[in-house]
């Protein structure tokens, strides 16, 4: 009897060193298949063996048998779809969402037909005014949005196999819950079966049929119920906040085009303080955090940091005093150079002394817990935990007073995600930084802010300390947000 996945005794290899050995799997049905691990344990390499894209890792492999619903590995890539981890920078930001649909079509039709066959796409993934969607650029659509376009995308072809990679790290847990029913009706529908690569144990005890856990070199079969639980996250003891203002925002108002993206937002910020912003996907926590970078700029009302008007500040002046890590782990990263040749870019627009920059390098290596040889690594070369401690190392390097931290452990597994918030917080008293978290994940929230606003729809619904919002929530919206 043929079997639905079926891979007997693979090895892969980066150069002389084993990643996985001797793996063997066999699925008798279509299924939705979890893949679990730590962070660099291969789970992503093994998702691109099944793509036979193996060699972007520069990687090899080797096998007995490797065959998807009795297809050899050469027709598998004609068969397998891919959706990846981050939605709106897998996109392409020059083309409108047409456009891609049209590109990725590999069927001869008509143009009616392929006009026809993309809205019916669109709408079967949810989305349902099609013909402004259509004409929308990446940068126009919320996280939610661009993972079901990506889906749409993935299913244009009538794959077999869909690959999912943390397909939800970045949604908030509405959307994300969405996002799983879509694939779920997608296995039953379509027949097509689902490889889910995740961190969050949770979503894959309750999505998949089958779980495979990456670890020690191999890929082995694991029993639903020993999952271990989600780990609570305790807020660590900080120092007393400083009540010296830091921002403070009036009457602010952002629009792109004539959608009212930001609504009458107030707030303020202090110094050695930090904030939590949380709400769902779309809500305008990012879009916030790019206006407080400078990146837009088209604002309408009155922001003053360090009680000075944003505007007035040159970009090398507020660069010094402000940095954003985002949540973008690849995107923000020149896949092309190494680590160290991109720091090198940075010391020389910084304009940092040689030895200076080497002192400043090697202790910020050291409170990250990076060692010195990530340097010489491509971004592409190093898991996302590392990449993600790159990124706050850059921002350091420019030794700023406030931090904006964008959705930082999204799509880090578990494990990962304690390292990041213990760096996070002693990075805060050791440097006296003043921190802006922007997340959906009410966990990492409680782990590191003081304070909170929640945000729906681009309005502040209600602020206050921590423990007052967490304790007694006073809208349904937040109680759901804190529920999950």
């Amino acid at each position: 009897m043929s079997s639905f996945l079926e891979i007997d005794k693979l090895n892969v290899q980066i150069n002389d060193k084993e990643i996985l050995s001797n793996v063997s799997i066999n699925i008798k049905e279509v299924a939705k298949i979890g893949l679990i691990g730590e962070s660099g344990a291969g789970k992503s390499l093994f998702a691109m063996c099944i793509l036979d894209s193996e060699h972007e890792y520069k990687a090899s492999k080797n096998y007995l048998n490797f065959k998807i619903d009795n297809l050899s590995i050469n027709n598998i890539q004609q068969n397998v779809s891919y959706i990846p981890q981050e939605p709106l920078s897998s996109l392409n930001p020059t083309m409108k969402v047409e456009k891609h649909f049209l590109i990725n079509e590999n069927i001869l039709i008509r143009k009616d037909e392929i006009k026809k066959k993309i809205k019916d796409l669109l709408l079967e993934v949810g989305l349902d005014n099609t013909k402004n969607i259509l004409n929308l650029y990446p940068h126009q659509l919320s996280g939610g949005m661009a993972q079901r376009i990506l889906i749409a995308l993935a299913i244009q072809n009538n794959p077999k196999l869909i690959i999912a990679d943390e397909a939800t790290s970045s949604l908030d847990t509405l959307n994300e819950k969405k996002i799983l029913q879509l694939l779920n009706n997608l296995v039953t529908t379509r027949n097509i079966g689902i490889l889910l690569v995740t961190h969050n144990l949770n979503i894959a005890g309750s999505f998949c049929d089958f779980i495979y856990e990456v670890k020690n070199k191999t890929i082995r079969l694991v029993d639903k119920n020993t999952l271990y639980p989600k780990k609570k996250l305790e807020k660590k003891n900080l120092k007393s906040i400083n009540l010296n203002k830091l921002i403070e925002i009036n009457s602010l108002n952002f629009y792109i085009g004539e959608k009212h993206i930001l609504k009458n937002i107030n707030f303020e910020m202090n110094k050695d303080s930090c904030v939590g912003l949380i709400g769902l996907s779309g809500s305008g926590k990012s879009t916030l955090a790019k206006i407080l970078i400078k990146l837009y700029k088209n604002f309408h009302g009155d922001i003053k940091v360090f009680n000075k008007n944003i505007n007035s500040y040159s970009y090398f002046e507020y660069s010094k005093k402000v940095q954003q890590v985002q949540q973008d782990l690849l995107g923000t990263l020149n896949p092309k150079r190494k680590i160290y040749k991109s720091l090198i870019d940075l010391k020389n627009l910084i304009k940092i002394d040689e030895n200076k920059f080497e002192y400043k390098l090697k202790d910020l290596l050291e409170r990250l817990n990076l060692q010195k040889d990530i340097l010489n690594s491509y971004p592409m070369d190093i898991s996302g935990g590392q990449r993600q401690r790159v990124l706050i190392l850059k921002a350091l390097l420019w030794d700023p007073e406030f931090l904006i931290l964008d959705e930082p452990i999204s799509s880090l597994d578990l494990k990962i995600q304690d390292e990041i918030i213990d760096i996070i917080n002693d990075l805060r008293n050791q440097l006296n930084l003043s921190i802006l978290a922007i997340s959906h994940d009410i966990h990492f929230i409680k782990s590191i802010c003081d304070t909170v606003h929640v945000l729906k729809e681009g309005e502040i619904l209600e602020s206050g300390p921590l423990k007052k919002i967490i304790d007694n929530p006073y809208h349904d919206y937040t109680k759901n947000l804190i529920s999950q």
